[in-house]
């Protein structure tokens, strides 16, 4: 393959077509690195916050899985 200086725009579905395209392998290396990819971006690029419905939620999860840890810490 001969590369030109001149690049030509691609769109997001031309690369997903290419992507479709790929056997299913290559098709599974090229999803994990973007998830990895984007994963990597999102927790060094952006702080999130959760609402107190969420906070609630995931403090009432985290004291039932956790309960007997919580109680030794308590003693």
């Amino acid at each position: 393959m001969r590369w030109n200086r001149y690049v030509l725009p691609v769109t997001a579905i031309q690369i997903i077509h290419e992507i479709e395209a790929l056997p299913a392998e290559e098709q599974r290396v090229v999803l994990n690195s973007l998830q990895e990819r984007l994963e990597a971006k999102s927790v060094a690029g952006e702080v999130r916050y959760a609402d107190f419905d969420q906070a609630v939620r995931v403090a009432d999860r985290i004291f039932t899985e956790r309960a007997e840890l919580f109680q030794k810490l308590a003693q």
